[in-house]
């Protein structure tokens, strides 16, 4: 949605208080004439009640001159010497219309010319400033109001390419898991059935937990844990994985599928050779509820990881853009890697 359709639709209900505005003008205006004029009920005709209404509607002129074209025109733009010279010929016309149609009214009756131009030149500064302040508390009031919607756009698009990605990740971590299954039941291994067990508990969160916007970040490390036990089935005792929680802060909430592209890069990319003693390293810190500390290192091949996974898949890159609308400027993510080693460091500040 753009910002004038915005405006224009805060715009609904404009005219009403307008005529609200100088009706009420009328009745002041009248109540104050009769104080300052010594006049009484009985005295009003036809020619006062004329009178009084041109005066308002003369001033409405000058209102809306400073209102419409005044004020955005000049003040806006910073223009202030041309706004203050076209505000005084503004007040200066309308005291000129309203001292001729008052003689034309009041005939030989009209008071001295000074002490008029005073009241006129103050009643016409006072309504300009009136509702100059009220101009400004409107528009200051309508520019909050698109703030807030447009806050509420943009929030709402954010929850889509969210969703977007998160849904991006489920095919990719099942593709990834499946491929697993597929090549366990190929070798006949008896250890698919428990990999089936397993799976059916990932499938779980993945499918009814991972919905949320965030959950306890103690389910998700069972998550994490389940599957590095389901890898590890895969893999067999020959690669060494330490999975390692420091504090007991599980309840701080997370988003549900930030750590599992970067724990399926470590054994995806890692080194499948027994004689190389291929490990991976999972750490947490959770140790202070303000904040989640996490890092994964594996040993790899003599390849560029980064280089392969921005030909391949799209897990990193999720995570990489999923942090920058979750977290932005509240987390440090860093990637080292060295010819045999590749690590992780992720830093994640809550609010």
């Amino acid at each position: 949605m753009r910002i004038k359709e915005i405006y224009h639709k805060s715009k609904e209900h404009f005219i009403l208080p307008h005529i609200i505005f100088w009706l009420s003008s009328i009745v002041l205006f009248t109540v104050v004439l009769f104080y300052t004029r010594d006049f009484r009920l009985s005295e009003i005709d036809l020619a006062t009640a004329v009178n009084v209404l041109i005066t308002v509607i003369f001033l409405a002129i000058s209102v809306y001159i400073n209102v419409l074209w005044l004020i955005p025109s000049f003040f806006g733009k910073r223009k202030f010497l041309l706004f203050f010279v076209f505000q005084i010929g503004n007040i200066l016309l309308f005291i000129f219309l309203n001292l001729l149609v008052s003689g034309w009214f009041e005939g030989s009756g009209h008071p001295n010319f000074v002490p008029e131009f005073v009241a006129e030149f103050i009643l016409v500064l006072i309504f300009l400033i009136i509702t100059t302040l009220l101009k400004f508390t409107r528009d200051s009031m309508t520019l909050q109001d698109v703030e807030l919607k447009m806050k509420e756009v943009e929030k709402q698009k954010i929850e889509a390419e969210l969703k977007v990605l998160k849904a991006q990740v489920n095919p990719h971590f099942f593709f990834n898991t499946l491929n697993s299954l597929y090549a366990l039941t190929l070798d006949k291994s008896d250890k698919a059935p428990e990999l089936i067990l397993k799976l059916s508990e990932l499938m779980r969160y993945v499918i009814y937990e991972a919905r949320e916007n965030v959950i306890p970040i103690g389910r998700q490390l069972d998550f994490l844990q389940n599957y590095v036990y389901l890898e590890s089935l895969r893999t067999g005792d020959f690669l060494k994985v330490n999975f390692r929680v420091k504090g007991g802060y599980t309840d701080i909430e997370i988003d549900p599928l930030l750590f599992i592209a970067f724990i399926e890069n470590a054994f995806k990319h890692g080194i499948k050779d027994e004689k190389k003693q291929p490990y991976i390293d999972i750490d947490f810190d959770i140790s202070d509820k303000k904040r989640v500390v996490f890092s994964v290192q594996n040993n790899k091949e003599d390849f560029h990881i980064k280089d392969h996974q921005e030909k391949n898949g799209i897990g990193l890159g999720n995570v990489k853009k999923r942090l920058q609308m979750l977290y932005p400027g509240e987390h440090q993510l860093q990637i080292t890697e060295t010819a045999d080693s590749y690590r992780v460091d992720l830093n994640i500040t809550l609010t």
